[in-house]
């Protein structure tokens, strides 16, 4: 997929920012949620740790965000273990708000290996895990959706990070996944794009 499609076809992490604020030279953006006053976040794809992330397996390209400022989005050339995993600590959240986190990625045209399903987690500092398995076969392809995550709440005080990841193990060879980066937001706020 060309940089200009990448850009036509671009999503706004942020798209109901109140103010927004870009961190760690634009890997991760930071914003006020204008309907509930919360902080939410954005990691983008330069900001996660990617398994075999190295050009031979990946594909950097740039792309402008309504906000007219660009991104990096990781496009999957090839590879057979798949584990893209983020965390962000939990003092950054609003305390006493019930988070989700969701992938936001597409596929391309000619996406395969996607036969087995991939497993989503959650993980939090006081050790509960949350799986969950979703299948991108039955997935649109050429457009943004969402894999959902999971949920949890934010505690005042509370130590350590919330960390999440997408993985498939099973050794077959899969490629044609874009990703762009995961959303920490509240639960109830209105979902961007399809969600899982």
């Amino acid at each position: 997929m060309g940089k200009e499609m990448m850009k036509k076809e671009a999503t706004d992490l942020g798209k109901n920012a109140l103010s927004e604020e870009f961190l760690e030279h634009k890997k991760k953006k930071k914003w006020t949620d204008k309907k509930t006053g919360y902080t939410c976040f954005a990691l983008y794809a330069r900001s996660l740790y990617v398994t075999w992330g190295g050009k031979e397996n990946w594909t950097w390209d740039c792309f402008k965000e309504t906000s007219e400022e660009n991104i990096e989005v990781a496009k999957l050339s090839h590879v057979c273990w798949l584990d893209v995993r983020g965390k962000l600590s939990m003092s950054d959240l609003s305390p006493e708000v019930v988070y989700e986190i969701v992938y936001v990625v597409k596929l391309t045209n000619n996406a395969s290996g996607w036969e087995l399903p991939i497993m989503l987690q959650l993980s939090l500092p006081d050790g509960r895990v949350q799986q969950r398995q979703v299948s991108l076969l039955e997935k649109p392809r050429k457009q943004w959706i969402e894999l959902n995550v999971g949920s949890f709440q934010s505690t005042k005080g509370e130590p350590g990070e919330v960390g999440f990841e997408i993985h498939e193990h099973e050794g077959h060879w899969k490629n044609g996944l874009i990703i762009s980066g995961a959303i920490l937001r509240p639960k109830h706020e209105m979902t961007l794009h399809v969600t899982q």
